[in-house]
């Protein structure tokens, strides 16, 4: 349960990401934890996934471009691109979470902070990525 409230942490930071580029990752960081962690959050797996998504940003969302069908990132919304941005670091940058625990943590996200159908659409998504990388190693960093 731990990594699931981890894990909501890391899309916050990761959706805040969306309307702050401009500022550094680390100051956004750690603002965030000192306003809304509790004791039963993990600050350096929040820290490592965090910066991991920001530090390959351009990478993973290019393979979320490559997934899409008939659409761009673009065109998706806020919540669901950090949700998407999230799951795809943990699928193929990181060795934290197997991709169908990346999968299915997403969509259970999606489910409490997406429009209605999000999940569907992010569970269609990641399942492409996963399909496009079957049988590859995870991404180097």
């Amino acid at each position: 349960m731990s990594r699931r409230i981890d894990r909501r942490h890391i899309f916050c930071l990761t959706f805040q990401l969306g309307f702050l580029s401009d500022v550094e990752a680390n100051a956004v960081f750690e603002s965030y934890m000192q306003e809304h962690v509790g004791e039963k959050a993990d600050p350096e797996f929040i820290r490592k996934q965090f910066l991991g998504v920001h530090q390959n940003l351009k990478k993973i969302d290019e393979i979320i471009v490559k997934a899409l069908k008939a659409w761009t990132i673009d065109r998706l919304n806020k919540a669901d691109i950090a949700i998407l941005r999230l799951a795809v670091f943990e699928m193929r940058f990181s060795d934290e979470v197997p991709a169908s625990v990346a999968i299915n943590e997403a969509v259970e996200l999606a489910k409490s902070y997406c429009e209605e159908t999000s999940p569907g659409s992010i569970n269609a998504i990641l399942g492409a990525v996963l399909r496009s990388v079957s049988g590859s190693e995870k991404t180097e960093l």
